[in-house]
This record gives structure tokens, sequence and C-alpha cells, in this order.
């Protein structure tokens, strides 16, 4: 297989190998590779940074989660907390997730 690049596009993927501490033609394989078995989902530019912020703000809600977890398992062992009410915490963390993914989801969906 021969890819044929001009000369900026071929610059990109020299920077990007470098960065990725590849040669430019494993470079360019893995990233073919990824996005054919759909690893990844190339997405369009403009997109970038929303989808860093989606992923952050994911991110964020699982350590939520996570944290809530691991404080209604300190405060049932106390019992000084219900598990009925952190539980309703728990699902709207859970919810929230979802929101997340969703919006995420239909982002990449999405060409400008």
């Amino acid at each position: 297989m021969n890819l044929a690049f001009n000369d900026v596009e071929l610059a990109v993927i020299h920077v990007a190998a470098t960065v990725a501490g590849l040669r430019p033609a494993a470079y360019a394989a893995r990233a073919a590779l990824a996005v054919a078995k759909e690893e990844i989902s190339p997405a369009p530019v403009e997109y970038k940074d929303l989808l860093r912020t989606l992923s952050d703000a994911r991110t964020a809600a699982n350590r939520i989660g996570t944290n809530l977890n691991q404080i209604a398992k300190v405060l049932n062992s106390e019992g000084e907390e219900t598990t009925e009410r952190l539980e309703a915490v728990l699902v709207r963390v859970e919810a929230a997730i979802a929101k997340l993914d969703d919006a995420t989801v239909r982002v990449m969906m999405e060409r400008p």
C-alpha cells in the first residue's frame, strides 16, 4: 500500500509521529488501523475542544460517583446516612454520565 501526502500533510504526519515516538509510516499505519477497527473515531477539528470538554466532564462525573460510593461505605458503616438517600444521589450521577455519553456520541456522529 502506498500513501500519498502533499508537503503540508507530510509535515503534519512527521510532527505527529515524532510526538508519538514513531516513524511516520508506523504512525500512519497505526492511525489508519485504529480508525478501521473503530477503536477511535475521527472527529472534525471544530469538535476537538468540545469533545475534550465532554470527556473531561464525563471523567469528573465518574470520579464523583466513585467518591460517593466511598462516602456511602463509610456512612453506612457508622449508620449516619440512609442507603436510599445515597442511592438517589448515585442515580443522579449515573443519569448525568449517561447524558454526557449521549452528547458525546451525538457530537461524534454529526459532521459540520
